[in-house]
């Protein structure tokens, strides 16, 4: 029986409920437009609740050590600026930042890494920029820095150093433009190996000039350096960090830099834009995370870095290195990279490194 009805006392007509898998009154159907609300009201509580969590969770972090994985060998740059920032970082969020160096394919085993980790703020890569712009166009990656991994902030900028023998009869930009020139294919320039600054910087620098150099690869930066000294090769041009020493001591000619303007360490060295403008490459390392990490977290480290930069003690060791302390916003680092990723094209392109 689908309804019923029946009547009071007095004959009168009751109202029946008609009988339905809707617990609701046939009249005014009230009840149900207050179940619905009810409903709806739990469905934004409990998502106002999740996103709460999920931000009270960020805001922990990091509740367990923090791993830093730099992608190159012990004892590069990329390791000296981790290990300048690991210390603060440790005292600052109150757990440890443990350094895994993790070399193999030109650094692609450690960044691929960090890009196929959990994107939980507990893996971190440190790293070059040329993980992003020259790697990907030397080989087949399964995985796109990019896409992959979020910046976070760049640690330090180095720039070039365009040095060479102190025996080759050389001592300016534009000498070295015009010997190559009148000597074409007979000044060679040593590299810290395919691929690396030192062999991208040169192969640029030849192409803009319309001058044909010859590289020389070696597979450290250290021993390419000492040949350049030795006058087994007559050119390096690469991180001036590798060779501040050298040229501080006289050991090298220091002609130029490649940075946007003159540096206070080597004042009285000119920029190569001055004398081939437009001509600014630099180098950099910096933190990123797996992409999707919480944005709270990121930047929480952007701005300890950032603070860390901006240490007298840390600025002064920097400087010694000839580098220029940055410290910079997520946005900002995804910004250098997308300016970048032009230039190095071109210079792995004149360095012969573009896959086919």
């Amino acid at each position: 029986m689908l309804g019923f009805e029946r009547r009071g006392k007095k004959g009168s007509k009751m109202h029946g409920c008609r009988l339905s898998n809707r617990s609701t009154c046939c009249r005014s159907g009230r009840p149900r437009a207050r179940a619905t609300a009810l409903r709806l009201g739990a469905i934004a509580l409990l998502g106002a609740l999740g996103a709460w969590t999920a931000a009270a969770h960020a805001n922990e972090w990091p509740t367990r050590p923090v791993r830093i994985i730099v992608p190159y060998g012990a004892g590069g740059i990329a390791t000296l600026l981790a290990r300048l920032t690991i210390d603060p970082l440790t005292k600052k969020f109150g757990q440890p930042f443990v350094l895994e160096n993790r070399p193999g394919g030109g650094g692609v085993l450690g960044v691929e890494t960090v890009a196929h980790a959990a994107n939980d703020g507990y893996t971190l890569l440190e790293s070059g920029g040329s993980q992003f712009s020259v790697v990907p166009l030397m080989q087949q990656l399964n995985y796109d820095p990019v896409k992959d991994l979020a910046p976070i902030t760049i640690i330090a900028r180095n720039g070039m150093a365009l040095a060479v023998n102190n025996d080759l009869p050389i001592h300016s930009v534009r000498e070295i433009i015009d010997y190559a020139k009148v000597h074409p294919g007979k000044l060679n320039y040593a590299t810290g190996g395919v691929g690396t600054s030192s062999h991208l910087v040169p192969a640029a620098f030849a192409a803009r000039t319309g001058i044909e150099l010859v590289a020389v690869h070696y597979q450290n930066t250290p021993q390419s350096v000492l040949d350049v000294i030795s006058g087994t090769v007559q050119i390096f041009f690469g991180n001036v960090s590798d060779i501040v020493a050298a040229a501080n001591s006289g050991s090298l000619r220091l002609l130029a830099l490649s940075n946007a303007k003159r540096i206070p360490q080597f004042p009285d060295v000119p920029t190569v834009d001055e004398t081939v403008p437009g001509f600014v490459m630099t180098a950099w390392n910096g933190y990123f995370a797996p992409n999707g990490t919480a944005q709270s977290t990121i930047d929480r480290i952007a701005a300890a870095v950032a603070e860390i930069c901006s240490d007298p003690e840390v600025v002064a060791k920097l400087n010694k290195l000839s580098l220029e302390p940055v410290g910079n916003t997520p946005a900002e680092v995804a910004e250098t990279i997308r300016q970048e990723l032009p230039v190095y094209a071109a210079a792995a392109q004149a360095a012969g490194l573009v896959r086919k």
